[in-house]
C-alpha cells in the first residue's frame, strides 16, 4: 500500500471534454465524466485504472482532479474540483470529519453508514461505522492505491479500534482489483456486533 500522496498536478496527464459535452454539468458538481464524453486518445486510453488527471473542458479550461479508468463507463471520478488538490491523509481527514460531523448532527449512536461514496465527496468509498469497528468498500482503484492514508484518516477522526476492508463486489472486478475480506487495523470481532435500532437489536455480522 503507499502512504505518499498520489502524484502532484505538474505530473498528471490531462483529458479532455468533447466539444458535444457539458463542462457546466461539472462546474455545478456532478461527480461522473463518462467515456462518450471524454477525447479518447491513446493517451487517454493509456491511463493506468485508478490514476489521477486533470479534467480540462473543450476550451482547455481546468475543471479539477478526478481519478481515471479508462476501461469503464464512467471514465473520470471527480475528486476534486480545485486541479491542484493534493490526494493524501490530509485530503481523506477532512471529507471523513466532514461525513462524520454530519452523521453526529442525526445519529445518537455511532453506529451508521459513516461515508456513502460521492455522495460525501469520496467516490467509490464506502465506509459503514459500528461503533469501534469500521468496515471499509475501497471500490474504486484509487482508494486501493491510497487505502493506508484513508485508514489513518479514519482512525484519527472517528477514533474505531478496529477496520475491516471488505473487498468484495462487482464494482471492485469492473475496476479490475481483487476480492478480499480481511482486518487491516486491530483485531478481528469475535462473533455478530448487537445494534440498536428503533427498539430492536440487530445482530451485525461485519466479516
Amino acid at each position: 500500500m503507499n502512504q505518499s500522496p498520489l502524484p502532484t498536478t505538474d505530473a498528471l496527464p490531462v483529458v479532455r471534454l468533447l466539444p458535444k459535452a457539458k463542462p457546466q454539468v461539472i462546474r455545478h458538481g456532478f461527480p461522473w465524466v463518462f467515456a462518450n464524453e471524454l477525447v479518447m486518445d491513446r493517451r487517454t486510453k493509456g491511463v493506468t485504472p485508478g490514476g489521477l488527471v486533470v479534467v480540462e473542458d473543450a476550451e482547455r479550461r481546468p475543471l479539477g482532479l478526478g481519478t481515471m479508468n479508462p476501461l469503464s463507463k464512467i471514465a473520470v471520478r471527480m475528486l476534486d474540483f480545485d486541479p491542484e488538490a493534493v490526494i493524501d491523509q490530509a485530503w481523506f481527514k477532512t471529507k471523513i470529519a466532514r461525513a462524520l460531523q454530519h452523521r453526529d448532527a442525526i445519529y445518537d449512536e455511532p453506529v451508521y453508514r459513516l461515508v456513502h461514496a460521492e455522495a460525501d465527496g469520496l467516490p467509490g468509498i464506502i465506509i459503514d461505522r459500528f461503533g469501534d469497528v469500521a468496515v471499509i468498500q475501497p471500490n474504486a482503484a484509487y482508494a486501493e492505491a491510497m487505502l493506508e492514508p484513508l485508514i489513518a484518516a479514519l482512525i484519527e477522526v472517528t477514533g474505531v479500534t478496529t477496520v475491516i476492508k471488505n473487498g468484495t463486489g462487482r464494482a471492485r472486478s469492473l475496476e479490475g482489483l481483487e476480492e478480499e475480506m480481511v482486518v487491516v487495523h486491530g483485531t478481528q470481532p469475535t462473533g455478530a456486533i448487537p445494534v440498536m435500532m428503533n427498539g430492536a437489536t440487530y445482530m451485525a455480522d461485519v466479516m
